[in-house]
């Protein structure tokens, strides 16, 4: 096999900004290792030229794609047909084939409920204060609903904070009080992505808390490193990314994923990003 020949498949990255992303990196070694004959590419892809891009797969024959900020919520209405899932999130993040038809999925939310079961063995009843009302807002609700978890949202408008917590409400969720005590603080908004502290309230924790931050990059965001200095647990987005890779990977190619070679190219991304 010989990749980047004629026969090579793309997978791309739709976003605005993707400078920072590390997917191109994880899925380009996801390949080589499973032997698929695709590279993966970040596009920046302002609002308005969505659309624009979504008929570029498929004029160019795309294998898939990925969708991030600020599209998720957007692509679903470009798409042939949306799973189950993407259409309980209301948003997408993968785009894949199903014969002729691009179909969007959404993987963060099982992915995101992989790393609160999984990697922070959170139980049902856990008190949680979901910051964010966009699409990945949208899929923690939903998996912290699955999770069972007591959840209050804080967005920068009441609708759309009233939105999110009706949706992990109608996946399992108990309401939170607006002065109850949380365990988690979980970022799901880009904020500290171009290190830009979260709103004062959410800047200041206990030891006894946990701050999930959905951002990743080399160095811990503002929230991160408040959280540290607290003497908080401090956990940032990679577990999230690596687990939602891995599910894109098998909607595009029906392969599994090969995880450790997906988690040795996001060390080795995180560290090259820190070098520079």
């Amino acid at each position: 096999m010989s990749i980047g020949g004629a026969s090579t498949r793309l997978l791309a990255l739709l976003g605005h900004p993707v400078d920072h992303s590390a997917s191109p990196a994880l899925h380009r070694a996801a390949c080589a290792a499973a032997g698929v004959d695709a590279t993966y590419l970040a596009f920046d892809v302002p609002p308005e030229r969505l659309a624009a891009a979504v008929e570029g797969l498929r004029a160019l024959g795309a294998l898939g794609a990925n969708v991030t900020v600020p599209h998720k919520q957007a692509v679903v209405e470009l798409v042939d047909a949306c799973t189950d899932e993407a259409q309980a999130v209301g948003a997408g993040n993968t785009l894949f084939w199903d014969g002729g038809r691009l179909v969007a999925d959404n993987t963060d939310a099982t992915g995101l409920h992989e790393v609160l079961a999984d990697d922070l063995a959170l139980a049902a009843g856990v008190p949680v204060q979901l910051v964010g009302a966009g699409g990945a807002a949208r899929a923690a609700a939903v998996a912290l609903g699955r999770l069972g978890a007591r959840v209050r949202v804080w967005a920068r408008r009441r609708e759309q904070a009233e939105q999110v917590t009706d949706l992990a409400l109608a996946h399992g969720a108990s309401p939170l009080g607006d002065r109850e005590p949380v365990t988690v603080v979980l970022n799901a908004t880009p904020l500290g992505l171009a290190d830009e502290p979260l709103p004062d309230p959410f800047m200041t924790l206990a030891d006894d808390q946990i701050a999930l931050d959905l951002v990743y990059r080399p160095e811990p965001t503002p929230f991160l490193r408040a959280a540290t200095a607290a003497g908080a647990r401090a956990v940032d987005g990679r577990g999230m990314l690596l687990a939602q890779a891995a599910h894109a990977f098998v909607r595009w190619t029906g392969q599994p994923a090969p995880r450790a070679a997906l988690g040795e190219a996001l060390a080795q991304a995180m560290g090259a990003s820190h070098r520079r």
